[in-house]
């Protein structure tokens, strides 16, 4: 995000209004990138304290131990963030991401879901018992799901072409 907020959580003795904002502020905003930025800078303020760094926050003029340290973070910041921040990784919660088309309709967004019932694709029909076919509801696109190891390939035409679903025509159409 900001490399200037980024080295100040790194070096600074003293936590700035505009970093604290900008934590802040990326709460409300559910982009993949601002929270990696989040748990990124709040857990390297966290290993700071660990070690022994004295860290004052500008806003509240509380010098953070670990203890006043998570609880700045649990009461500022989502559960997701929290364990991020301070649990084992193995005990961390976890959090689901969709896609999201920008405005001009040529890149995606990951976009934290609602939940974890928040579909990616959606079926369009089944090929085998082994192999289906579905949407990618962001994009449009077709893929080959095989349903016995869980994964997904694209769906490539005869042409070498990424191929989009027509509800209405029932066919599966070059793009």
């Amino acid at each position: 995000m900001n490399r200037e907020l980024y080295d100040e959580a790194i070096r600074s003795n003293i936590l700035s209004r505009k970093l604290i904002e900008q934590l802040m502020e990326s709460m409300n905003y559910s982009s993949i990138s601002f929270i990696n930025w989040t748990v990124e800078v709040l857990k390297i303020i966290k290993t700071r304290l660990e070690r022994g760094d004295k860290i004052t926050d500008e806003v509240s003029g509380i010098t953070y131990d670990i203890k006043s340290f998570r609880n700045f973070v649990s009461t500022n910041f989502s559960s997701y963030i929290t364990s991020q921040v301070f649990d084992a990784p193995d005990k961390a919660e976890k959090v689901y991401f969709s896609l999201e088309a920008t405005e001009d309709g040529h890149a995606y967004n990951m976009v934290m879901a609602n939940s974890s019932k928040d579909k990616t694709y959606k079926w369009i029909s089944s090929l085998s018992e082994r192999f289906s076919l579905v949407e990618m509801i962001a994009t449009g696109i077709v893929y080959l799901k095989d349903n016995r190891t869980d994964t997904y390939q694209p769906f490539i035409s005869g042409n070498g072409k990424y191929c989009r679903y027509d509800v209405e025509k029932g066919q599966i159409i070059e793009l």
